[in-house]
């Protein structure tokens, strides 16, 4: 039997969005103008998409 291993953090690309992701969140919670926020969430929308691919 073989076994499959998954890394265990994310490498290349995957990590660079990943941070993305995680600085995009920080200035989301930061936000308090409703404008920048959707600016902030479109941006998340588009990181996380990317992620998926």
């Amino acid at each position: 039997m073989s076994e499959t291993k998954v890394p265990a953090e994310p490498v290349g690309e995957d990590r660079a969005v990943d941070e993305q992701i995680a600085l995009l969140m920080e200035e989301i919670q930061k936000e308090t103008v409703p404008e920048r926020l959707l600016q902030l969430a479109q941006r998340l929308q588009n990181a996380l998409a990317a992620r998926m691919k």
